[in-house]
């Protein structure tokens, strides 16, 4: 490890931010970690103003911990979810299972609806949760939509335009998925057997 060399500057934030602000956001913006924060600000003698600080971070946590979850009040409260558990803790806050059961549900949500726009996108998943029956179908149908083909959810119709350029490689892998392919309703256009 390298000893850091504190700068006239670095000082000054310190000694000015120290007091009001947690160790990490005052690490973060002097590149530091949050233990060399804080060694050097009890080498200089400063203080936290406690209990301002801290009364309006118990506000924070006890006005939104009915509907928050630590990791976000921790992010609201700009602390860490440790300290947020303390905080539980001291106040004697408890949750019930349904609003346990509520937090899981969104996050659940969340996770999903985020891997879902990985897939759709070509990405790889983050997780190992399953969220699509089948992601080559998935992705074709989003290609083909950007292609100009009409694409309606929960169909396995995808529809086209004369004024579309059709691709009979995609529409073959298409028809391999399950999909079929046919004009729009109303328009007369040439059907793609000879290519299937």
């Amino acid at each position: 490890m390298s000893k850091i060399t504190w700068t006239e500057e670095m000082l000054g934030i310190l000694t000015e931010r120290f007091p009001n602000e947690t160790n990490v956001s005052i690490a973060d913006e002097l590149g530091v970690c949050r233990r060399c924060v804080a060694s050097k600000a009890r080498e200089l003698g400063l203080e936290k103003q406690t209990s301002r600080l801290r009364d309006e971070t118990i506000r924070l946590v006890v006005e939104n911990y009915s509907r928050l979850s630590y990791a976000e009040l921790a992010k609201l409260a700009n602390i860490s979810r440790r300290t947020v558990q303390r905080i539980v803790a001291e106040q004697g806050l408890e949750r019930r299972p349904e609003e346990i059961s509520r937090f899981i549900s969104r996050r659940r949500t969340e996770l999903i609806r985020r891997e879902r726009r990985r897939i759709t996108f070509g990405l790889p998943q983050v997780s190992n949760m399953k969220v699509v029956s089948n992601p080559h179908r998935i992705r074709l149908r989003h290609r083909l939509k950007k292609a100009g083909y009409t694409v309606i959810q929960g169909s396995n119709t995808i529809y086209y335009t004369e004024e579309i350029k059709r691709s009979p490689v995609r529409e073959h892998n298409g028809v391999r998925l399950g999909l079929r392919f046919m004009p729009y309703p109303g328009q007369e256009t040439q059907s793609l057997t000879a290519v299937i």
